[in-house]
């Protein structure tokens, strides 16, 4: 059971994928998820670090009895497992949409599936949100999907769900978090997570974007400014060009101070109206909003690293 699933990072695309724009998302090994053995944990202990195992093997259980399971899995083999003191060690932050309980589903699945079919993208992806909506009442499937292929997705367009390559020029960053060990090389753009330590629902997050453009004018703004601005970034990031992703990454994160301000948390709102004024780095939503990661780009991380004196980075892409 050595194998390790990787957090989620949804790049481009957030909220604009619900209207009908493409949105990017990529493996981010930074954080992970596996599965090991505790059994010399107290009954306590252990029902402390299973967490809701048990009741997800039973939802699991559940629904493969009334013949609603979408895949096959040895349900029986992974409750003995937790018996025998089953854990899954992870530091994926949760409640950051980074794809705690994503990487979670795609280690059941990897090790207790019991089909050996090939399933096209979109199909996998619904397997998956039938297993992940035990956590969250619904699912896309998009997080345990990326975590399980350790691949790009685009989503979203006809296809509803791509695998993608990145480009050679663009290099993931193999650091320790908060921007310890391996450092972006000179010279080059840098993508980085700025750690907000707040935990958020996306629930609210995305009722609060689909109620704001639902106004006429600010409707407008996203179907002719965002969503363009948007596709181009993320036609940009696939094509290696990085001065334009930046140039669009400028444009998103000014749309969101300008027009979409309650994505942002408050304390972080003054730091992304500086961002907004000069040319050293620029801020955008990560995901839903609302706290968990910020997502930033820069032409210089130590000159960015200087400006943000005292804010967790952690660089995830060099370009």
């Amino acid at each position: 059971m050595a194998s390790t699933f990787p957090a989620k990072l949804l790049l481009f695309g957030e909220h604009t994928v619900n209207l009908g724009s493409h949105a990017l998302a990529v493996p981010l090994p930074l954080f992970s998820g596996k599965w090991a053995h505790a059994p010399q944990l107290s009954p306590s202990e252990l029902a402390a670090r299973q967490q809701q195992l048990p009741q997800f093997a039973d939802y699991l259980d559940d629904l493969q009895q009334r013949g609603e399971l979408l895949v096959k899995l040895d349900i029986s083999a992974f409750k003995k497992e937790l018996q025998n003191g089953l854990v899954f060690e992870s530091n994926i932050p949760t409640g950051y949409g980074a794809g705690s309980s994503g990487a979670l589903v795609a280690s059941v699945l990897k090790h207790w599936v019991k089909e050996t079919r090939e399933w096209p993208v979109v199909e996998f992806k619904k397997v998956l949100a039938q297993m992940e909506a035990f956590f969250h009442g619904t699912s896309s499937g998009t997080d345990p999907l990326v975590c399980y292929l350790q691949k790009p997705v685009l989503l979203g367009g006809k296809e509803g769900a791509l695998v993608v390559k990145l480009p050679g020029g663009i290099q993931p960053i193999t650091a320790s978090p908060f921007g310890e060990g391996e450092v972006p090389k000179k010279g080059s753009y840098t993508i980085f997570l700025l750690d907000t330590g707040i935990q958020r629902s996306a629930t609210p997050l995305i009722e609060y974007f689909m109620n704001q453009s639902k106004g006429m004018t600010l409707s407008s703004r996203i179907d002719f400014s965002l969503i363009p601005d948007v596709q181009d970034a993320i036609h940009s990031f696939l094509n290696g060009n990085s001065a334009a992703v930046y140039k669009y990454f400028r444009a998103i994160g000014l749309f969101q101070y300008k027009f979409l301000r309650g994505l942002i948390p408050v304390k972080y709102r003054k730091l992304w109206a500086a961002s907004t004024e000069g040319d050293l780095y620029k801020l955008k939503v990560c995901g839903a909003g609302g706290g968990g990661f910020i997502l930033g780009m820069t032409k210089d991380w130590e000159g960015a690293k200087a400006a943000l004196v005292g804010q967790k980075l952690i660089p995830v892409f060099s370009l």
